[in-house]
């Protein structure tokens, strides 16, 4: 009775796992390089720059879309990394701060909105000096407080 709910879940799990229906198939966890996964945002980069063009607008667009798709993606925890015991991963999961085994993949692990602009400046190229991203969900896309922000919250309570 509940089966329509699959495809729904399947949907949300995609965005942060594009790999999905192929452990699905496979009936695996699929250990996914770093390298496979930028890839895949390579690709994505090449076919929005061809939906909305290379010119500076399409390749704000394609930034835009790149950057909120990064906010789904950068909470998947390489499975080699994680102890058997929490396989399967679930998508409302927080992912631990973790070192990547590559440079990379910690930078796509990471949950500084810095970081994401980064990557999507080496598909990209550069952005302007004050350009921000404001991810439309908010859950875990955060800076790390400042250090004066954390003692002036201290000072409050005591």
């Amino acid at each position: 009775p509940y089966s329509h709910l699959t495809t729904c879940m399947l949907a949300r799990g995609v965005l942060l796992k594009p790999w999905l229906p192929t452990e699905i198939k496979e009936r695996r966890h699929w250990d996914i390089s770093s390298s496979e996964r930028f890839d895949m945002l390579k690709r994505f980069a090449d076919y929005g720059l061809e939906h909305w063009g290379s010119d500076r607008r399409g390749v704000d667009s394609t930034r835009r879309f790149l950057l909120d798709w990064i906010s789904f993606l950068h909470r998947y925890v390489p499975v080699g990394l994680i102890e058997a015991q929490y396989l399967p991963q679930h998508i409302n999961d927080r992912p631990p701060r973790f070192q990547g085994r590559n440079e990379l993949e910690t930078l796509m692990g990471s949950t500084s909105v810095k970081d994401w602009i980064k990557i999507s400046e080496m598909l990209l190229g550069p952005v302007d000096e004050n350009y921000s991203f404001q991810p439309k969900h908010k859950a875990n896309a955060y800076e790390t407080p400042s250090q004066e922000l954390v003692d002036a919250l201290t000072e409050t309570k005591a």
